[in-house]
Order: structure tokens, then sequence, then C-alpha cells
């Protein structure tokens, strides 16, 4: 229980398609970190998946933006490659300059 509590006070900015051209969260790490880590990670970019992979990397000081195709979009696709580029200019814009990126599906 204490667990779902804690993921659901993470700090987060929320992105749609038709405003910011990426779906997606950002996580700010409570520590002060210049390194974010773009995160593909299930369904959906706010999913219990997604929470559990940005709660983990906090562990470690790294800020998250975690990314999917669409809100639980549960198809395969071939994700564009300008809503990568959309994210790490976001990303270094607001202060990450040492940025990664991981996957996984389920």
């Amino acid at each position: 229980m204490a667990d779902i509590k804690e993921m659901m006070q993470m700090q987060k900015r929320h992105f749609e398609m038709e405003t910011d051209g990426l779906y997606g969260a950002y996580w700010k790490c409570k520590t002060d970190s210049d390194c974010a880590m773009i995160a593909m990670i299930g369904d959906d970019s706010e999913d219990y998946l997604a929470r559990t992979s940005v709660k983990w990397l906090h562990k470690f000081g790294v800020n998250v933006m975690t990314m999917s195709p669409a809100k639980k979009d549960y198809g395969h696709h071939n994700y564009p490659l300008e809503r990568i580029e959309k994210a790490i200019s976001w990303l270094k814009t607001h202060g990450n300059q040492r940025i990664g990126i991981v996957g996984a599906s389920d």
C-alpha cells in the first residue's frame, strides 16, 4: 500500500501528441540531477509498469521521460524518430545533459 501511495505522489508533467508532439510524462527526480532516461516501457506512459520503472530509476538519481505511442496503445508500432527528437530537445532545455533510452515490452 505504501508503494502505491508513493507512486501517486510522484510529480510529473504530462505530454499530449496534439499539443506537444509526443505522448508521455516527465518525472523529475527529487534530487538535483542533470541526467535523464527516456523509458518506453509498458502500454502507457503512466501505467503501473511505467511508474515502477520511474521509481526504480529515481533511486539512481535519474530524471525520467516515459513515452508510448498513445494512451493505452496495446499494438506494435514503428515509433516516429521525430517524437524521440522532441523528447531529447525538451529534456536538454530543462537541464538534462546526459540522456539515455531504454525500452521493454511485456
